[in-house]
């Protein structure tokens, strides 16, 4: 597919150019012989401004023409560029041959290695007789075609050069003995030594630059929600929670501290990108059904750290301040200042949340409870984690939370469960969907 893509790329610029030919009438065609390892060998005219390179994706071009045999050319195309000499390409000009080494100037720039083309020039492109290869700690690793003179050097900037984490006082060089079975293991120290930079290669060679273990990568969190700047933010060893939440401007007015939700996505095996998508939206801009499906999957993300965000806070960070991971995730939700009574009282729904208030503040907020309520076994659902608490003096009634009365029944256990569970995500939909259209 993307040797499809490049050929398309390819053609639209070929007819691009052609049609910018007549404004260019002063430009006198020429004609340059194509020989050797090519798709079409043969004479292509060209004008004066043309390039070696050039030449090379005009052969290219026309191995396409014939439509009806795309797909068998496209494969003519792959076999012709793994194979094809790029570093020994011969041009001859007027009885003289020079080579050129044109992966210099795809790799490197060097114009040099890019000649403009004259009138009669014919061009040899040879197929690789020789390989050499180099791995490790290297930005571009593999083989390369290997040209008699290479120097260490010239392979490590054909590479591009060395990766960050490149150990250069640890180079391996594998040679292979006269027998073409056994091999040499040559070790350099570039860092001390610079001269053998300058060491002369062999074809078959093959380099291994050791990369430091103890360097660490590039490590990288995101933070979502209500923050004042969510986005990624790099850390290291010694980052922590409250120092990251003070890079990212600390909590919203609306950023629910209790509330947030601390956990590595690389633990998550299955990453979930809508649950991601959700994050970083406001409740405002959730339907109710986004809304309960991001606060299902919250309670039960896997990765996620147990954490007291309130007693880091107080402490501004000298307790309960974790290090970050490369990989964590924060979300800081939005604050929900209700209170949803459900099952067995008068009037259900939800009560505003007053900060202080217990358990029969809010009963009585809902009317009252009914005949049929099952004394002693209410329960508090809290937001935050989904556990279900009992209540009592000196247990606090959180904004977000649920509060249910269960009725009398013979039913099984099982089945108030169910309905429990059912209970909470209508309660979160319809929180949802009256904050939404009270704010419109």
């Amino acid at each position: 597919m993307k040797n499809r893509l490049l050929l398309i790329i390819f053609l639209s610029v070929t007819i691009l150019s052609a049609l910018e030919i007549p404004a260019q009438e002063e430009a006198i065609p020429i004609s340059v012989s194509l020989t050797g390892y090519v798709e079409n060998p043969g004479v292509y005219q060209i004008t004066p401004l043309n390039r070696l390179s050039d030449l090379l994706l005009l052969n290219k071009t026309a191995a396409l023409e014939q439509t009806k045999v795309l797909l068998e050319k496209i494969e003519d195309v792959d076999r012709y560029e793994k194979n094809r000499g790029l570093r020994n390409i011969q041009i001859t000009r007027a009885g003289k041959t020079v080579t050129y080494d044109l992966l210099k100037f795809y790799r490197l720039g060097d114009i040099s290695q890019n000649p403009l083309l004259k009138d009669g020039d014919v061009v040899f492109v040879p197929a690789i007789q020789n390989f050499i290869s180099i791995g490790g700690g290297i930005n571009l690793p593999g083989e390369m075609e290997f040209v008699e003179g290479d120097q260490l050097i010239t392979i490590i900037n054909l590479a591009l050069g060395f990766t960050y984490d490149a150990d250069i006082s640890k180079v391996q060089l594998y040679r292979y003995q006269a027998n073409r079975i056994d091999y040499d293991v040559l070790n350099y120290d570039l860092k001390a030594n610079p001269a053998l930079f300058d060491i002369l290669l062999k074809a078959d060679d093959r380099i291994l630059i050791s990369c430091n273990s103890e360097i660490r990568t590039r490590q990288r969190i995101k933070i979502y929600g209500q923050i004042k700047y969510p986005g990624e933010y790099v850390i290291d060893a010694n980052t922590t929670l409250y120092e990251v939440l003070q890079q990212a401007g600390g909590l919203t007015k609306r950023g629910d501290l209790k509330r947030l939700v601390y956990y590595n996505e690389n633990v998550n095996a299955d990453p979930d990108p809508y649950l991601e998508l959700l994050m970083q939206r406001s409740m405002s801009e959730m339907t109710p059904l986004e809304y309960s499906y991001l606060r299902n999957n919250l309670m039960q993300l896997k990765g996620k750290y147990s954490i007291d965000p309130l007693k880091m806070m107080n402490s501004e960070g000298k307790e309960a301040n974790p290090y970050l991971f490369d990989g964590d995730r924060i979300y800081v939700p939005e604050k929900i200042d209700m209170v949803w009574v459900s099952g067995q009282v008068k009037n259900p729904g939800m009560i505003s949340w007053v900060e202080g208030k217990d358990w029969d503040y809010y009963i009585q907020a809902a009317g009252g409870y009914t005949n049929n309520r099952k004394a002693g076994k209410g329960r508090i659902i809290r937001s935050n984690s989904g556990n279900w608490v009992k209540p009592g003096k000196n247990v606090a009634i959180r904004a977000g939370d649920t509060i249910f009365v269960p009725a009398q029944t013979d039913r099984s256990m099982w089945t108030d469960v169910k309905d429990i569970v059912t209970l909470t995500s209508s309660v979160v939909t319809i929180i949802l969907g009256v904050r939404t259209f009270t704010r419109n």
